[in-house]
């Protein structure tokens, strides 16, 4: 049995999800659907790749991702699927598979616009990716759907900037919790303490950490923590409260963590 795997920016009240399942079904012979996802905020591809990049690889070999977020084409950002360590990913080439892929992927094919479904065009989701999916899903060959290219759009992470004794990372993806995920790694932020005593500095100066928890009830409920999460990234939470809402954190808000001798 074959898996589809749907990330979308939809919610529940549109037809959206309900008919691109319904055409996966009529065009796959079997195959399971997976809902990876629809809870991200309109053409949010960070916060999609971040879901996707962090899920996919707990799916099976030959599973098929198709990511519905700001999924639009145009000749700079086409329509692709993308083969990498045995998993296919269909979406737009917007800069998303850049971000979920640390190498150059194994293959990318540029797919066609189904000029059979030009009522469909804006929706692609159901003229292109669902065609594509079924055609993977039934066996089909990778190279059959398009015309092989070299590179995909080519979008730059934004990362930890590392300033003498401070390092300062953004807010990345903020969880169902409340919990902010922040683009600092376990590995870099270990490299860069070198021995050294820190502080997490979360609202400017108005909250301090200075250890790293292992579990969520290591603080007592309501106190602020920092954890790495199972995605290996800092993250800043409270226990049993919602962090992100009291303290007015968004993606993109500003997190230092101030490096001191000991």
């Amino acid at each position: 049995m074959g898996v589809i795997t749907i990330c979308s920016d939809w919610n529940g009240r549109d037809y959206y999800l309900a008919a691109l399942k319904g055409r996966l079904l009529s065009l796959c012979e079997d195959v399971q659907i997976v809902d990876l996802s629809h809870n991200i905020e309109s053409y949010n591809i960070s916060q999609a790749t971040f879901i996707v990049k962090n899920a996919y690889h707990y799916y099976p070999e030959g599973s098929i991702h198709i990511i519905a977020v700001n999924s639009e084409s145009s000749s700079e950002q086409p329509h692709v699927v993308v083969y990498n360590k045995g998993h296919y990913f269909i979406g737009t080439d917007n800069g998303m598979f850049n971000l979920i892929f640390r190498d150059q992927p194994d293959a990318i094919i540029q797919l066609p616009a189904n000029d059979k479904e030009l009522n469909l065009l804006n929706f692609p989701e159901l003229a292109v990716f669902a065609p594509a999916a079924a055609h993977l899903c039934n066996k089909g060959k990778l190279s059959k759907l398009g015309k092989k290219i070299d590179s995909l759009y080519n979008m730059v992470p934004i990362r930890a900037l590392i300033q003498e004794d401070t390092m300062t990372g953004k807010v990345i993806y903020i969880d169902s919790y409340s919990n902010a995920t922040v683009n600092i790694s376990k590995d870099r932020f270990y490299s860069s303490l070198e021995g050294r005593d820190f502080e997490i500095l979360v609202q400017s100066n108005q909250h301090l950490i200075t250890k790293i928890s292992q579990h969520y009830n290591d603080v007592p409920e309501g106190d602020i923590l920092a954890i790495f999460n199972s995605a290996g990234m800092l993250e800043i939470a409270m226990n049993k409260g919602e962090l992100s809402k009291l303290l007015e954190i968004d993606t993109n808000s500003d997190i230092r963590v101030k490096f001191h001798d000991r």
